[in-house]
């Protein structure tokens, strides 16, 4: 009989090989056996998740990150997936998080953190690290970081980085519509809406882009 579940390190992190057809309850049983099991291996590693073998809705990811978490003491810094512009882009900011605890103390700024789902029309996110958003940024909402912000979804509300006067600072989307940014006070130029541009159909007409400053001016790199 194959296993239901197998670990498999990858370039990013962990790989999760998972059976097709098990009732998810007794998956998430087996893939909580096969941590603690390797808890000795894991323990106090950080590293990103990937999943395969099995179509998982978002919420059935978020089961898992929350009970490998809860049970062991492995932190997951995110969950990858197949979407290649989101995997660049995680991976980055993975490679960043993952840095020595002396490279961290030298370079506080590099510190991020995470913030799973979307936010809702008219709410305000501030943070004094990074921010990696899992999730959208609706008009209206604002994010607000002393760093930079990277948003794994659509950026159509405000988005503000290195407010505290860090001009390396980046803002980052993988759908980048956002009614304002801006960088160290630095304001970019409005960005012309594509209709109907929906990030969860995947629409064309998207692209995931980062904002930076050169020479006290906004600029905008698209991912290709």
């Amino acid at each position: 009989m194959s296993q239901a579940v197998i670990i498999k390190s990858s370039k990013n992190g962990i790989n999760l090989v998972l059976d097709a057809s098990m009732p998810f309850p007794e998956l998430l049983t087996e893939i909580l056996h096969k941590f603690t099991e390797a808890e000795r291996f894991f323990a106090n590693a950080s590293f990103a998740i990937s999943f395969e073998g099995r179509e998982l809705s978002d919420e059935e990811k978020y089961q898992i990150v929350d009970a490998i978490m809860e049970q062991t003491r492995v932190k997951i810094l995110c969950i990858l997936d197949s979407d290649e512009i989101r995997d660049a882009v995680i991976e980055q900011k993975c490679r960043e998080m993952q840095q020595t605890n002396e490279e961290k103390e030298a370079r506080r700024q590099s510190r991020g953190c995470f913030y799973r789902g979307s936010l809702l029309p008219g709410e305000r996110l501030e943070t004094e690290e990074s921010i990696v958003i899992i999730g959208d940024v609706p008009q209206e909402a604002v994010v607000v970081s002393q760093s930079d912000i990277v948003v794994l979804g659509e950026l159509s509300g405000n988005a503000f980085a290195g407010m505290s006067g860090n001009t390396n600072a980046t803002i980052t989307a993988l759908s980048f519509l956002p009614e304002q940014y801006n960088i160290a006070g630095v304001y970019g130029s409005p960005m012309e809406k594509a209709k109907n541009s929906i990030f969860s159909k995947r629409n064309k007409t998207t692209q995931a882009k980062m904002a930076f400053l050169c020479d006290g001016i906004i600029n905008i790199r698209s991912f290709s």
